[in-house]
Order: structure tokens, then sequence, then C-alpha cells
């Protein structure tokens, strides 16, 4: 049984919650981690928590090539906490997450270097290179993991869903 974490990014848990409730229902295993700080996208990237998954949904909102982080109250942060959003710089040499299907679905994230600091530990980074439709994100996630619970190839079932309209062919594929 296959089994997928979601990282819940601010302002997208509706989303994310019709995620699990679809791939719940094709028979995944999945489990939801609320992100409440920039550290927790370094920590889950980092392997500081123990989780046995083998896809990683980012559920986020993205712009620039990179993933929108919450703003704290500067009492709030961490010492050495990231403030800005987070690109391929933040996260050089942070990701140790290895053999991993990552899919982000913030706007933008599949532009720019974002992928190479997964790709580097042989993980696989899906994520659209423009501004997309949220419902689109959706569509595309729903109808990858439905062609893989079907035992299509990885491969297949990204060419499938990505082209199903203008929107969901944003989603970039990189390994």
């Amino acid at each position: 049984m296959k089994k997928i974490l979601i990282l819940n990014g601010e302002s997208t848990s509706t989303e994310n919650y019709a995620i699990r409730d679809v791939l719940e229902n094709f028979g995944y295993i999945v489990t939801i981690f609320n992100i409440g700080r920039p550290q927790d996208y370094f920590d889950i990237l980092g392997q500081k928590f123990e989780f046995d998954y083998d896809y990683l949904i980012i559920g986020c909102h993205g712009q620039e090539g990179k993933i929108l982080v919450p703003i704290l109250g500067d009492d709030i942060y961490y010492e050495n906490e990231c403030r800005s959003n987070i690109g391929s710089d933040e996260l050089k040499n942070k990701v140790s997450i290895k053999n991993k299907v990552v899919i982000c679905t913030g706007c933008t994230t599949g532009s720019g270097d974002l992928y190479k600091p997964f790709i580097e530990n042989n993980n696989i980074f899906m994520a659209p290179y423009d501004y997309i439709e949220g419902k689109s994100d959706l569509l595309f996630i729903i109808s990858l993991f439905y062609y893989l619970s079907f035992n299509y190839s990885l491969q297949d079932s990204y060419n499938l869903a990505n082209k199903i309209d203008s929107e969901t062919n944003l989603y970039k594929f990189y390994n």
C-alpha cells in the first residue's frame, strides 16, 4: 500500500483535505502535517521527523519559483529561522529525503531552480511553472494518483494528468 504525506501550507487546507479524502478513497494511506512556521518545511525535508511515505505533496502557495512561508511575529521566530520564501538557495544542502516523488502545488514552483535540491537526492519533482488555478492543482493530483492506482507507470500517469487541459499542462516533471 503506497503512503502519501501532505504538507498543509498556509491557506491551502481545503484543497489538501479534499486531496486526502479522494486519495484515501483510491486506497492510499495519507498523513497530513500542518505547517505552522517556516522551520517545519526544513524539518520535514531534512528528515527531522520520521514519516514513512512514498509520495510527498507540498500543498502550498508559490511566487517567483519559491514556496510562500507563514509570516510570524518577530518574537515568535526561532533563532536563525528562515524569514523569506523558500527557493533553491534556501534548500541547498538541507533536503535529505531520498527516492521520493515530490509534488509541489504552489504557483510557479516548477519554474526556476526549486527542483534542484530534490533531484540531487534521486527524488522526482513535479510542480506548475506558472500561475495555476487551485481547482486545476486538485484535478492534476487526483488524476495522477487515479492512474497510479491502476498501476500505470509514474511517467504515463503524469503524461495523462498533464494533458487534461492548459492548466494541468502547467505541471513540469523533473528527475
